[in-house]
């Protein structure tokens, strides 16, 4: 870890404890990229719908969870969510084959069962990522939880693809359980970060939803279908123009997410905001638009290079931008809505971008997630994003 953090005094013994099990989880993620897609393809017969559709339906899962464990995080603490994730995660990775054997509505039915599970985990960890001391840096904090997430997105792929490689499918799910184990003892180990004075009565719909972070969400939807469209498509599309091993191309994407956010994430805290979001969009843009206009090997290396310098601040920009826009005691009603909008985008946008990349090819639909994220783009700079005071700091 870089000395300035240390001196900073940004990384205590529970940070890095939250950044270890931060990576085990998505790591777990990780490995799906490659693995499932050829699970679907040989186990399934299936194409790139049914792998749309196996993405997808876990989103569906994490879509049904979200707002109820924003609710239960705020009232009885982010730890339980964290430990009750791990275990679902574990086990459902070590169903996936069975269940692709039985047919495709069992694998979707596993697949969802792992979306709720994965909704508690990720809610838990990116809430106690807000509230980690020193409170003064959240958006440091944040940024650099999200380092260990994209360090589990590099890593996961290539054990993934090596282990399905040399040994098949069963036995790459069997690390993915692991690495879910790992995250299970790691979630122990944290403490319970939600405020003692917070309370949290059950007040109908806006006790799930959050109403202002809900125009927070709207913006990370329209970024986060850019995000999905790479990591979930790029194995197929790289392997339509004859590439076989993708494990490089989404290692460089996850490693430049990794350096872009370790030396970048300070920015969070002391740019404009505004300024900041509107050049990670038009970054974004600018990489979509490499794979859709140049097809070839190179284009999908650089287009996903410059996609990540652009994700890396917006993802974990609109979480901290909401969280500063409320209380604590709502913290995690908060984080969970605007995360609830990153469901729907893996759940529908990857339903849709299945059925997209079957009528009018991967060119095409790049090139609509890029029209997607100058609308986020548009809407970033307007007045719906005028009751997100956090997007203000700092001042």
């Amino acid at each position: 870890m870089p000395n300035f953090l240390r001196r900073n005094g940004l990384i205590s013994r529970h940070v890095s404890v939250l950044l270890l099990a931060g990576m085990s989880y998505f790591v777990v993620a990780g490995i799906s990229f490659p693995v499932l897609p050829r699970l679907v393809k040989q186990e399934l017969n299936g194409g790139e719908f049914e792998i749309g559709l196996a993405f997808g339906v876990m989103g569906l899962g994490m879509l049904a969870m979200r707002p109820l464990v924003g609710f239960f995080a705020d009232k009885y603490g982010r730890k339980h969510l964290i430990i009750a994730g791990a275990i679902t995660i574990m086990t459902t990775q070590l169903l996936h084959v069975p269940a692709a054997k039985s047919g495709l509505w069992t694998l979707l039915l596993i697949r969802f069962i792992l979306g709720l599970g994965s909704s508690a985990m990720y809610v838990g960890q990116a809430t106690t990522a807000t509230e980690l001391p020193p409170s003064d840096r959240s958006g440091e904090i944040f940024s650099l939880f999200n380092v260990s997430v994209v360090a589990g997105f590099a890593v996961g792929p290539v054990v993934g693809e090596i282990t399905l490689q040399k040994a098949g499918f069963t036995p790459a799910f069997a690390v993915a359980a692991l690495f879910a184990f790992a995250c299970l003892i790691l979630g122990i180990l944290l403490p319970e970060t939600r405020p003692p004075e917070a309370k949290a009565d059950f007040e109908g719909l806006k006790s799930l939803i959050h109403p202002v972070a809900v125009r927070a969400g709207v913006v990370s939807f329209l970024l986060f279908g850019a995000f999905l469209s790479f990591n979930a498509f790029i194995t197929p599309f790289a392997e339509s123009m004859g590439v076989s091993t993708v494990r490089w191309i989404l290692l460089s994407y996850a490693g430049t997410s990794v350096i872009t956010r370790l030396f970048g994430g300070r920015l969070i805290d002391t740019a404009d905001r505004k300024v900041l979001g509107s050049c990670s969009h038009v970054i974004v843009i600018i990489g979509l638009l490499v794979l859709v206009i140049f097809n070839n090997h190179l284009s999908l290396y650089l287009g996903g290079i410059i996609m990540a310098i652009g994700l890396s601040f917006n993802v974990p920009l609109m979480v901290v931008i909401a969280a500063d826009s409320t209380t604590p005691d709502q913290r995690s009603r908060v984080v969970a809505t605007v995360i609830v909008f990153g469901d729907l985008a893996n759940s529908f946008a990857a339903f849709g971008f299945g059925a997209l990349a079957e009528i009018i090819g991967y060119r095409g639909m790049y090139a609509i997630v890029a029209a997607m994220v100058g609308f986020a783009a548009v809407l970033y700079r307007s007045r719906f994003t005028a009751p997100l005071t956090g997007i203000q700091r700092p001042n």
